[in-house]
């Protein structure tokens, strides 16, 4: 059991209370089953990650009060491909595949057994980095083996109390959509064509009979033999709540409004299957900044969890949901709001290690916890523990550049400057590096982006101007390196007796560096880039004899 476990005041995040009312809803399971979900009909974006995060979240509360916890996902892969998204390729071979199972359509790009799984294997690549690894569970192979034959031979026995809870709902919502008596709670796909346009009755206890109206084709289907018959949605859903014994499990938005499919599952579960529903946490969209609307796969040009990685570090994505309550919306930004969210976990992160100080000491615990559930292997910060350094974004994008891109060059850098010491130090400046890197390649605003000139250019400057180059330059010849504080002194005096000042003369300085009027921190760029390249660059506009 974590140290943490039975310790209140460290519990604090929402996840704790939401395992907290899962025990105490299941006290007596001896494994706490925890589940999560999507359709892989698109490409799975970094809005569906919400789900398995809330769910990765919850699982290692409970783990941390000393439960045993099992944590599914299942990849409802026996869906129907009712529409092709946008930017897909073989457009033409998937609307040929219309109405046909998403595991049974081609995969488009060749790669994978199917377009579902295609789709499924990008997005769970891509949770392996930030340490989400839950029991994946195909809900194709599922049905065609067999296991839930008696999940659905119970639906059919009890299709007219799904019916009453359905036409309840209906009722309430919707005009005139009554299901009639005859309508049964089940779907599937033709044997001889593979679409869902089957019209069924029930033969005996185990069997269905069903009619395709696509290509005729006619089939009595043994219910323990498998094959390609299945539960609606509605349905579906509490049935495998009851096979899996699940005991949480969140839903969107969109599940979770009156009459939605919670509202009807729950009821359907216990009435049809004798469990009760999960605990269960509603959770809101996550949009992008600067585009209308939530993300949807059919839409196409969706942000992925594999996209956001090359921006955000593992544990800074982690903690960007880590620090939001599951029903609360927000963005996720690729422009300069970027900074601003790595300086807010930096300083989170300070405040958890005890660096800089806390409004009290619940705040402390609070961000240790925050940090604990962000981190990718679940290490919490105990007293006495070091904070590995990590330089901060701004800075860093500043050093990289110097240094055009190379990772090596900048880790190097900070290692010779003292501040890199060790494995994990190292490892995660390069991880940062990385994310920084790609941020100005392809987010970074043009005034944000700058480079050393290759050759020096030759300035003419005023007598004032000369003075105070010169005495910039002065401290940096004959020497090997230097450092920032060695400049300071230089830097206070640099315009005095003249008749400019820093923000009339810096710009000449930088237009002798890179090109620009203004740009990074003249002392961390002349220290990083080194006496002998900066004086190659600033010396040549002296007159001659400075």
């Amino acid at each position: 059991m974590d140290p943490a476990a039975g310790h209140d005041s460290y519990l604090n995040h929402w996840a704790d209370a939401a395992a907290a009312k899962t025990l105490a809803a299941h006290p007596d399971v001896a494994v706490v089953t925890v589940a999560a979900g999507i359709t892989p009909s698109g490409v799975v974006h970094v809005g569906n990650f919400r789900e398995v995060i809330t769910v990765d979240l919850v699982a290692r509360a409970l783990r941390d009060r000393g439960a045993n916890v099992r944590f599914i996902y299942s990849w409802d892969d026996f869906d129907v491909l009712r529409k092709v998204p946008a930017d897909m390729p073989k457009r033409d071979m998937l609307t040929e595949n219309l109405r046909r199972s998403i595991s049974a359509v081609p995969d488009p790009y060749g790669e994978h057994d199917s377009y579902a799984g295609h789709n499924i294997a990008a997005f769970e690549k891509s949770l392996a980095p930030l340490g989400i690894r839950p029991e994946f569970i195909r809900q194709s192979q599922r049905y065609r083996a067999g296991a839930y034959a008696d999940g659905i031979r119970l639906a059919l026995k009890h299709a007219a109390d799904i019916r009453a809870v359905l036409n309840d709902v209906r009722d309430k919502t919707t005009a005139n959509t009554r299901l009639e008596d005859g309508w049964l709670p089940l779907s599937g796909f033709c044997d001889n064509c593979g679409r869902d346009t089957l019209a069924f009755a029930v033969v005996d206890e185990w069997t269905v009979h069903y009619d395709c109206s696509a290509c005729k084709h006619a089939a009595d289907v043994d219910l323990r033999k498998g094959g390609n018959l299945k539960l609606p949605w509605r349905i579906d859903w509490p049935m495998r709540w009851a096979h899996e014994r699940v005991c949480f499990e969140p839903g969107g938005k969109d599940h979770s409004t009156a009459g939605g499919s919670f509202d009807t599952a729950k009821d359907i579960v216990r009435v049809v299957y004798g469990w009760q529903a999960p605990e269960y946490v509603g959770y809101d969209f996550v949009r992008i900044k600067g585009r209308a609307g939530k993300i949807s796969s059919s839409k196409g040009d969706v942000v992925t969890v594999s996209d956001c990685l090359e921006i955000y570090e593992p544990e800074v994505l982690r903690w960007l949901f880590v620090s939001f309550r599951p029903n609360t919306e927000f963005q996720i930004s690729f422009d300069l709001d970027v900074i601003t969210l790595y300086e807010n976990f930096d300083r989170t992160r300070r405040i958890a290690y005890g660096v800089e100080p806390a409004k009290d000491a619940q705040a402390r615990l609070v961000a240790q916890r925050t940090m604990q559930l962000a981190s990718v292997d679940h290490r919490r910060i105990a007293e006495g523990d070091v904070m590995p350094f990590v330089p901060g974004f701004r800075h860093l994008s500043m050093t990289l550049q110097i240094f055009e891109g190379d990772l090596d060059k900048t880790v190097a850098y900070y290692e010779e400057a003292g501040q890199v010491v060790g494995d994990e130090s190292r490892r995660l400046t390069r991880q940062r590096a990385r994310c920084v890197w790609n941020w100005i390649s392809e987010w970074g605003p043009d005034e944000f982006r700058y480079k050393l000139r290759r050759e020096p250019k030759h300035r003419e400057l005023t007598a004032d101007e000369a003075t105070c180059l010169a005495r910039l330059v002065a401290p940096l010849r004959g020497r090997e390196e230097v450092r920032e504080d060695d400049l300071v002194p230089t830097m206070k005096s640099l315009c005095e007796g003249t008749s400019l000042d820093n923000k009339t003369f810096l710009p000449v300085v930088y237009d002798l560096l890179i090109g620009r009027d203004k740009g990074p921190k003249l002392t961390t760029l002349i220290t990083a880039i080194g006496p002998a390249r900066a004086l190659s660059l600033l010396a040549p506009s002296l007159p001659a004899g400075t």
